[in-house]
């Protein structure tokens, strides 16, 4: 089994670090250019945030073999322990990376407002 490790910059801080990145850049990668649509906008942040527990999880089990831990070795012993375990990790920065994510929605939801609003206006226009 893996033991848990300490925080440290390079088991928590660069996971985090990229994890906001990522929530950051995802939903907006995800969502087609010019979307009016809050329902395609909605799903692009589901799958985002999604894809950010997944690539957390990888993220921290990179770090953890990065420190000198058997993680393949202990993965191909017990896969859904040691899934369950990095899967664990990963939904605890949900409270660092949630936030961002939010926020990132929230401001995309405006911008489709904004379009819309910019539509109307010129099918609205003489």
């Amino acid at each position: 089994m893996i033991p848990t490790q300490p925080i440290s910059l390079l088991n928590t801080g660069l996971p985090v670090f990229l994890l906001v990145a990522l929530a950051i850049v995802l939903p907006r990668m995800l969502l087609p250019a010019g979307n009016l649509s809050q329902q395609a906008l909605a799903l692009s942040v589901a799958i985002s945030a999604v894809l950010l527990v997944v690539s957390g999880t990888v993220l921290i089990a990179m770090a953890y073999a990065g420190a000198g831990l058997a993680v393949w070795a202990a993965f191909l012993d017990a896969k859904a322990a040691i899934t369950a375990f990095f899967l664990r990790l990963s939904a605890n920065m949900v409270i660092v990376w949630g936030p961002v994510l939010a926020l990132t929605w929230l401001s995309m939801a405006q911008g489709v407002e904004r379009r819309k609003g910019e539509a109307q206006a010129k099918r609205d226009a003489p």
